[in-house]
């Protein structure tokens, strides 16, 4: 397990100790740190090196991806789901094969120059043998989960960067893969391990289940609220109740070693279950006896479908179940069932729809959720984020392009995201950003219904319904010149605005939705946590929320969430808006007030500014300018 990461101004020493004397001083670095160092410095890797690139030519990398289709289907919509809680930040989402082979990769790499940005793209390599000390890598080499922040890259050329990686496990302990979060070594990463760990755990569980076939499958835990989350024991057993597969969770909890599980029986791992437990496979969870005497609890299903391969690259995009429908975003919320209303009437009439709404407050999930509720929720679901996109990248991104439109373009062309919207849903994010001479592009293809491909004179139909997102005023943006004003008209034919999350009335209900999602229902969240989570301003919105609840379910494990599990970006959130409100009031904030406050809650200052109305440090200045500490 890797230890602690030292502060910077330890590392930078502990560095130069390690390059002048090839030695560093027991407990100055992660032991896995200063392995990996040594395994540089015996490859004779200088540190001021130039970056080894390898990179797969586009035919290498088709072979990789379905080579490694089974991990590339059951990882990408864990990959999607870990990039809506880091959206936010300067991240790169990564999944690479066994030999450190990026396989595919989102998220924002702006924080990067252009070479580095290319070492985050698919087909690059992140082998320690290339790269040096890197979390991909060394995650590989030492087979655990790795930090690797800054100046700990051996290479002087990646300290710009922090990365955690995962690898990730079959049921036989071999490692298929790793995932990774790359991001901007500046930002702090106390809590991204912890995401990436949850996610990675999140795509070894979909895996096993791909991966075998049976007839019955035993959910199982030594607590009942575990069963259903990423940590619970999964056993797969054929019609004779031999066991086919048991997850690594599962071993772990019943002690087992991978390579001897051949031929065992249901009865070989657990006291004797009754028949009707087979036969009905009940989702009721059941008190269990393991062979040896221990106490657990579990739940039987009867697998309706068998693990079968999944299909090999497919060039058009396909649907894929949804995270969330019309009906499942109607939480209770009156302004968010006054804009599902609006929706529903307007459905299936070709007419475009605006969301204009703050940052994470849910744009995609609810355009998404149109699209499901849609006539067209067979077809291609494209996604496009308008501010994500070089510029000079966009148009060919857009519109595809033909064999020879440019320099570096693909043989045969590309299929642009309008034409591959074909028959379904295109939906254009932060459309605001989308440059002015693409507008008048986009403009054309509206109202022509057909698009025309970089270097191509022939046109081809589309069909698509059109749905778009917004975090700016674009009738102001429309005003300043800066968008044009017959797009404008051409994308809101009906405009909607989703209400900022402090602004809602249904906050409790979209933590328990928001618990469901990650699995975790039932789980215990304190009071106190509550009335936080109902004062926070909520900058992030959902996004926030989610990214809150996760990491908060990652720090807790079996304990309810409380204080301890809030990350210090949260808190200094909520300290910021407390004194903005604590400030104009602070003057009148009497001696006795102050000590009624605190004495009412037994001393505990957090519980006493909540009543005041103030923040902690804020209570703390008052107290100490009357005195009272």
């Amino acid at each position: 397990m890797q230890n602690s990461a030292p502060n910077h101004a330890q590392l930078l020493d502990a560095r130069r100790e390690f390059l002048s004397r090839g030695v560093v001083e027991n407990g100055k670095l992660p032991q896995e740190i200063a392995r990996s160092w040594q395994r540089c410095l015996d490859n004779g890797m200088e540190v001021g090196s130039q970056v080894r690139t390898e990179i797969l030519t586009r035919q290498e990398l088709l072979l990789k991806q379905e080579a490694n289709h089974l991990l590339l289907a059951q990882a990408r919509p864990e990959m999607d789901s870990l990039n809506e809680q880091i959206s936010h930040t300067r991240s790169v989402i990564v999944l690479t094969d066994h030999e450190g082979f990026i396989l595919d990769s989102r998220g924002n790499s702006e924080f990067l120059d252009d070479s580095q940005r290319i070492a985050l793209i698919p087909g690059s390599s992140w082998q320690e043998s290339l790269r040096g000390t890197n979390a991909i890598g060394t995650a590989l080499v030492e087979r655990t989960a790795m930090t690797v922040q800054g100046a700990e890259h051996f290479l002087d050329r990646n300290h710009v960067l922090g990365c955690s990686a995962v690898p990730i496990f079959n049921a036989h302990n071999q490692v298929m893969g790793t995932l990774d979060v790359s991001t901007d070594a500046k930002l702090p990463q106390q809590h991204t391990l912890a995401l990436v760990r949850m996610s990675a755990q999140m795509i070894e569980n979909r895996l096993f289940t791909a991966s075998h076939a049976g007839e019955y499958s035993l959910h199982f835990h030594s607590r009942p609220e575990f069963i259903g989350t990423l940590w619970e024991g999964i056993a797969i057993f054929n019609a004779e109740h031999r066991l086919v597969a048991i997850n690594r969770s599962g071993q772990f909890q019943l002690a087992l070693a991978h390579d001897h599980l051949a031929g065992l029986s249901f009865t070989d791992l657990f006291a004797s279950l009754p028949q009707q437990h087979f036969q009905a496979a009940q989702s009721v969870i059941f008190p269990l006896q393991t062979s040896q005497q221990a106490r657990i609890y579990a739940r039987m299903e009867l697998r309706q479908v068998h693990a079968k391969e999944q299909p090999a690259h497919n060039s058009r995009p396909t649907s894929r179940t949804c995270a969330a429908s019309l009906q499942m975003l109607n939480t209770g919320d009156s302004r968010v069932a006054q804009v599902i209303s609006q929706v529903e009437r307007v459905l299936d009439l070709d007419i475009p729809i605006l969301i204009e709404g703050e940052t994470g407050a849910g744009k995609e999930l609810f355009a998404r959720a149109i699209h499901e509720a849609s006539q067209r929720s067979k077809g291609p679901w494209i996604a496009v984020n308008c501010a994500a996109l070089p510029e000079g990248l966009i148009e060919a991104e857009l519109f595809g392009y033909e064999e020879g439109a440019f320099t570096g373009a693909r043989r045969k062309g590309s299929p642009g995201k309008l034409e591959q919207a074909d028959g379904g849903t295109l939906f254009l994010d932060e459309i605001g950003d989308m440059p002015l001479s693409l507008q008048a592009r986009l403009l054309r293809v509206l109202q022509e219904r057909s698009v025309t491909p970089l270097g191509s004179s022939k046109s081809k139909p589309v069909d698509f319904v059109l749905l778009s997102a917004t975090n700016q005023k674009l009738r102001e943006k429309v005003e300043t010149g800066e968008f044009r004003r017959d797009l404008y008209y051409r994308l809101n034919g009906l405009t909607v605005s989703l209400p900022a999350l402090r602004q809602r009335e249904d906050l409790r209900t979209l933590v328990e939705t928001i618990l469901q999602t990650e699995n975790a229902s039932g789980k215990v969240i304190t009071e106190e946590v509550m009335a936080l989570f109902e004062s926070h301003p909520w900058p992030g919105n959902m996004r926030q929320l989610h990214n809150v609840l996760r990491t908060a379910l990652a720090l807790s494990g079996p304990d309810a969430i409380s204080l301890l599990h809030l990350t210090g970006d949260f808190l200094a959130d909520l300290d910021a808006r407390q004194d903005e409100r604590g400030n104009e009031s602070l003057t009148s904030l009497t001696a006795e007030a102050v000590k009624a406050a605190v004495q009412a809650h037994a001393g505990n200052v957090s519980a006493a500014a909540r009543q005041l109305g103030i923040s902690r440090n804020t209570l703390y200045r008052r107290m100490r300018e009357m005195n009272l500490i």
